[in-house]
């Protein structure tokens, strides 16, 4: 391991700093590995202190890796019109819920930026980034919207013909993406719970689940341990 070679001035591990255990994370799958080693040899008593464990890596949210084109493509031919092309995207690729993607502002998007924030009652909020195709959709839909209601003040990113122009500007319900459900023949469920492990069949990596799609450390390892069953020979939780 090139971080283990690049301590080999240190006389031994118990000699790694916390600054050291920064300056060697350069990823997650690096820091993943030194905080697994490191829990380990303090279990053991080879070392006294724990440097990684109060060590946090920040990087940028990455954008999840797309459902297939081919078998999205299929599924936008049956979606219908650009408001359900975009939230069909929302709970496809991005995981969002249908209560979620019926509750985003318009404030919540930063279309400069790509970035969309999830609202999650009682827990931190989510944000996502948008990749260049969800972003067309998102124009597409806002030109639509405009065109059909240019007078609306909803403050809701998804309205309706009911909702555009209520004098209460509501958010419209779950109900609104039955027909979207029906016509594409996949519950909303299903598809949130193949999307994680989808990805956890690419990356095994239960950290990147939950910075992509704001779930818990339980879940996010349950889909890496169904997806990677022969790597976890014992619990990753205690690891």
């Amino acid at each position: 391991m090139s971080v283990l070679g690049a301590w080999g001035h240190l006389a031994s591990l118990g000699e790694v700093t916390e600054q050291e255990v920064k300056t060697a994370a350069v990823n997650y799958s690096v820091f993943t590995s030194l905080r697994s080693l490191f829990r380990a040899l303090r279990r053991e008593r080879r070392v006294f202190r724990d440097p990684a464990r109060n060590v946090h890596l920040t990087t940028p949210v990455r954008v999840p890796r797309p459902i297939p084109a081919d078998r999205l493509k299929g599924l936008l031919n049956r979606a219908g019109g650009a408001k359900d092309r975009l939230a069909l995207v929302l709970m496809a690729v991005y995981a969002v819920r249908p209560k979620q993607v019926a509750e985003i502002l318009l404030d919540d998007l930063d279309r400069s930026t790509g970035r969309l924030r999830i609202r999650r009652p009682n827990r931190l909020d989510h944000e996502i980034c948008l990749d260049e195709f969800a972003l067309q959709l998102v124009k597409e839909w806002l030109t639509e919207r405009h065109r059909r209601w240019p007078l609306s003040t909803n403050p809701y990113l998804i309205v309706s013909p009911l909702t555009a122009l209520h004098i209460d500007r509501p958010s419209v319900g779950i109900s609104n993406f039955s027909s979207l459900r029906d016509r594409i023949g996949i519950n909303f469920t299903q598809f949130r719970q193949d999307r994680f492990l989808d990805e956890a069949r690419e990356t095994a990596d239960p950290v990147r689940l939950m910075r992509l799609f704001g779930i818990t450390s339980y879940a996010a390892i349950h889909y890496v341990r169904t997806a990677h069953p022969e790597r976890f020979t014992i619990d990753p939780t205690q690891a």
